[in-house]
């Protein structure tokens, strides 16, 4: 079973709550309301999620198209987000871990340094699902960026 069969529950929309992390500031973590829509596209061969947060007041949007191998447990996706990589689709790499968590690598490019790594995790949660994001130094240390929790829309 591939990794959008596994995670094919999820379609449906959410809400949730964004927590950026910006460690360079005094108070780094910054929360905003969130809201994902997740669909089956292909024929159920990917499962697209699209989201939404807040920054300093400008609302933002993102998107993964995840796809897997239906004989692996192999997974890839491209994702993008107007915010954190603003006109630049990252092309992510994976395996689905356990029966409820998938985790992609991808890459992007910092000007005049080494390019730096971008680790996605999804993971589904007895309430819905966590949508996690963490930098990656070229010297392979790492820091979370952002995390999402959702819950399914009108849950409450």
């Amino acid at each position: 079973m591939s990794v959008t069969e596994k995670f094919a529950a999820l379609a449906g929309e959410w809400t949730g709550t964004n927590r950026l992390n910006m460690s360079w500031l005094p108070d780094p973590v910054k929360e905003s309301s969130s809201t994902a829509v997740v669909q089956q596209r292909l024929n159920g061969q990917c499962l697209e999620i699209a989201y939404t947060w807040e920054f300093d007041g400008e609302h933002h949007q993102g998107f993964l198209i995840l796809n897997g191998d239906p004989k692996s447990d192999a997974a890839t996706a491209v994702w993008s987000d107007s915010w954190h990589s603003a006109n630049v689709l990252m092309y992510c790499s994976g395996r689905l871990e356990n029966e409820g968590r998938v985790v992609l690598i991808g890459h992007y490019k910092v000007a005049d340094h080494p390019d730096w790594g971008w680790r996605t995790e999804i993971e589904t949660t007895a309430e819905g699902f966590t949508y996690r994001m963490f930098n990656i130094s070229p010297e392979g240390d790492e820091e979370w960026a952002v995390e999402t929790d959702f819950t399914r829309a009108g849950a409450d």
